[in-house]
């Protein structure tokens, strides 16, 4: 199966490939004309810079995956048992997930902390009554003699953040012994086997580590286009966290499967983030954060200046139920949770400071407030000069995209050993669909969305508040654009400042 994926993906890239090259040979002849030649100069200009950053990234990647990391593991295997930590904690929140799904969860975490070899708790986190009843017959199955101890939390449906509170605070009353661990993992996230022992043992060998996270596959309940669009995602981020780790940081301790050290998730005061997150805004006001634990926790743990990894090498797979109906509104609600989670952390990591963060941490930072507009700098490009010059610039884009797409894809191997022809259309995708989301997104930050549960904000505003916040994010964001476009057209020369 896995060779006939193998050559099924190979098979369609290489027809990609083929059509790509036909198409270059279709090029009019007015694609050398000096109108076009200005187009490529300018789009090339602005691309080297994008096209090197991410350049830096993928070199990153390879040097942390290939020559660092490996070091970091030779040394956990040769020591795993004595680097083990003295207790380990596994907290697991679900919410209105499926019985297959749950039941799946829970017997990959019982099974992985009855063969750890160290002392195991797990604490679920739950809400419904059934899912509770659920869980303790699976401990019952798989742990008859109850070497594993279970401590049941259940609250009421608040919310994720509360959830995560009340199991903090539980594992906090187990009073954890010095040098343990914990790990927090989604109701949707199947643990592979042997995790804990591929992990925990990190935290003994780097003292200054304060947590860690995991590569991710996914298996989704939806069309092929949506599956290719999450595998597509998860590749990207092997690349990006593996970069970002050879810094010793990470840029997000994602809420599918992170471990910490117990005394930061039994810290009065991290505990009290993560439940009531909230940032001041100068025009919005204060709003707490409903989603956005993970950013939430990997701010704590690096305004503490603790040093976090990720592992590459170990998995988690998430079970995704696509949240609408169809590809594009399924991507864009994802999409809008997610980089509103990450713009609204992304202010205050950037006060930090270079000095906390890391130089390089600090610049991927600035970076995700600055990519969302240059991502959309090309097409912007393209529609100008086909206006004011000539619309032969418009087949030239088309082959410059799809061509570096198709390079970008190539470089998707490098984390994974199967890539799609579908990559190349869905990198531009999410590049220009995802871009106009985070700038809609950045001028409404007060705006959040879960995809299953159904907690809202109470903004306490009144009605009149409400239409001025709204007029306001509008009037900036179209603001913001105008001079977007102003600056790309004064870049390209095809808008000029008059004198007098």
């Amino acid at each position: 199966m896995k060779k006939l994926s193998l050559l099924q993906g190979l098979l369609g890239f290489l027809i990609y490939t083929l059509v790509l090259g036909f198409f270059i040979t279709l090029l009019p002849d007015e694609a050398l004309s000096p109108g076009s030649k200005q187009f490529i100069l300018v789009t090339g200009g602005l691309a080297l810079w994008r096209y090197s950053w991410g350049m830096t990234h993928f070199i990153r990647s390879i040097i942390y995956r290939k020559l660092v990391f490996p070091g970091l593991r030779a040394k956990v295997q040769a020591h795993t048992d004595i680097l083990m930590p003295p207790h380990i904690y596994l907290l697991v929140t679900s919410f209105r997930i499926d019985v297959e799904t749950t039941t799946k969860v829970f017997e990959a975490t019982f099974r992985d902390a009855m063969n750890c070899g160290i002392p195991a708790t797990v604490v679920p986190s739950l809400v419904d009554l059934s899912d509770e009843i659920l869980v303790r017959d699976i401990h019952r199955r798989l742990d008859p003699e109850g070497t594993v101890k279970l401590v049941m939390v259940r609250i009421p449906g608040t919310g994720k953040r509360d959830g995560l509170a009340h199991g903090f605070r539980a594992i906090a009353a187990e009073m954890p012994p010095s040098g343990s661990v914990a790990a927090v993992i989604d109701g949707d996230s199947i643990l592979q086997d042997d995790l804990i022992r591929r992990c925990a043992p990190f935290f003994k060998m780097m003292p200054k580590l304060g947590a860690l996270t995991t590569d991710e596959i996914c298996e989704v309940k939806g069309t092929r286009l949506i599956r290719e669009w999450h595998d597509l995602r998860f590749a990207q981020r092997q690349i990006l966290m593996c970069s970002v780790s050879l810094s010793r940081k990470v840029l997000t301790l994602t809420g599918r499967m992170s471990m910490f050290r117990a005394e930061i998730i039994t810290h009065p005061d991290f505990i009290a983030h993560i439940q009531e997150d909230s940032i001041d805004h100068w025009r919005l006001g204060r709003f707490k954060f409903l989603t956005g634990d993970d950013k939430s926790s990997w701010y704590w743990v690096l305004k503490q200046r603790y040093e976090m990894i990720y592992i590459p090498d170990t998995i988690v797979t998430t079970v995704e139920h696509p949240p609408g109906r169809n590809f594009v509104h399924s991507t864009s609600m994802l999409m809008f949770r997610w980089f509103g989670n990450m713009l609204r952390t992304n202010g205050r990591a950037l006060a930090l400071g270079p000095r906390k963060c890391g130089l390089f941490t600090w610049w991927c930072i600035v970076d995700q407030r600055i990519s969302m507009w240059t991502s959309l700098s090309g097409v912007v490009i393209m529609f100008m000069f086909s206006m004011a010059k000539s619309a032969a610039v418009i087949p030239i884009y088309i082959v410059w995209i799809a061509f570096t797409r198709w390079i970008m894809t190539l470089m998707l191997l490098t984390s994974r050993p199967v890539v799609s022809w579908y990559y190349p259309f869905l990198i531009y995708y999410n590049q220009i669909w995802g871009s106009l989301i985070k700038t809609y997104v950045f001028f409404r930050l007060d705006r959040q969305s879960w995809t299953r549960q159904k907690t809202k904000l109470n903004h306490n505003r009144t009605e009149g508040q409400q239409m001025f916040v709204n007029a306001s994010s509008v009037a900036m964001h179209s603001v913001a654009i105008i001079v977007f476009v102003a600056l790309i057209g004064m870049v390209s020369g095809l808008l000029t400042v008059p004198l007098k």
